[in-house]
């Protein structure tokens, strides 16, 4: 009788073992919690120079010819007066005051998606992490289009594709709606990172990775609204799409007789896969410099 309790303490035992034995060994995907209030830290947008300065895109031709046909009265047609700026242009700009809300799912405790809101614009985001599928390309696209999520240890990829074609920066470069923009967040202590990555085969040669952006962790921090009304009547006359045709851009950056304090010369302004990189200094130094300087007060060259 002894020898037989013996057993078949021993056999639970063993099971026991075996059950945590699995349960250790089942994989756990690492999920690192965003939600709270972010305040941005101070940073420059990405981008600097002359208005209408192309250098660091990797846009190709197609790309170049959409930037060069914008003009600043675009801001002014009625229908786009209140055309918002997406989610990862958004997080880009000076009041990106940013709040993230968990989804929980009951039944695990584990959390199925992020809900993003910016103040900026007041764009939102949903990123999911169950694996739902796509929808399909036929599906209207949106500003802050669809995202699925994944961890990749502690970091959170963010994908998302059905994107309206939006501003890359505020004076003519655009991605297109077939891109597909890859945002990386990751949460070191009490602040917050996010890295772009834009993949567009209709307008760049290659990806554009942006700057990292930082937030710190600010739990008496309040999104100000963003309230904005299409305007009925504006500078631009009802029925008229702006644009500037081939060759007669007005931007300062766009005239290749002119340059800035630095004398930049004309054609990195342009953009391209090459003005990348840092290497493509020393290329800009061979380069031929405009000699009338934009502006009064300037340095000179």
């Amino acid at each position: 009788m002894k020898q037989k309790r013996s057993t078949g303490v021993t056999a639970f035992a063993r099971g026991v073992l075996v059950l945590v034995g699995v349960t250790l060994a089942s994989p756990v995907s690492a999920q690192v919690d965003l939600a709270g209030l972010w305040r941005p830290l101070a940073r420059n947008q990405d981008g600097s120079g002359m208005d209408g300065d192309l250098a660091g895109l990797p846009l190709n031709e197609a790309g170049r010819q959409r930037a060069l046909s914008w003009v600043p009265e675009n801001f002014e047609v009625a229908e786009l007066v209140c055309r918002p700026h997406s989610f990862d242009y958004s997080i880009e700009a000076g009041p990106s005051q940013l709040r993230w809300v968990p989804e929980v799912e009951d039944s695990t405790q584990r959390i199925v998606a992020f809900h993003g809101r910016l103040s900026m614009r007041e764009q939102e985001s949903d990123i999911w992490l169950d694996n739902r599928p796509r929808p399909s390309d036929q599906v209207r696209y949106s500003w802050s289009g669809f995202s699925l999520g994944e961890f990749e240890g502690n970091t959170l990829v963010q994908t998302t594709t059905h994107l309206k074609e939006n501003y890359l920066r505020r004076w003519g470069p655009m991605r297109s709606d077939r891109a597909t923009v890859r945002t990386r967040w990751k949460r070191i202590g009490n602040y917050l990172r996010a890295t772009v990555i834009i993949y567009d085969p209709i307008y760049m040669d290659a990806p554009y990775l942006r700057t990292s952006l930082f937030w710190v962790n600010d739990p008496n921090l309040v999104l100000p609204p963003y309230p904005c009304e299409e305007a009925t009547g504006t500078v631009v006359e009802p029925g008229t799409v702006p644009h500037s045709l081939p060759g007669k851009s007005f931007l300062p950056a766009h005239d290749p007789n002119m340059t800035d304090a630095f004398g930049t010369p004309y054609e990195p302004r342009l953009g391209g896969v090459e003005t990348m990189y840092p290497e493509y200094i020393a290329k800009m130094k061979t380069l031929p410099r405009p000699k009338t300087v934009m502006g009064e007060g300037d340095r000179g060259q």
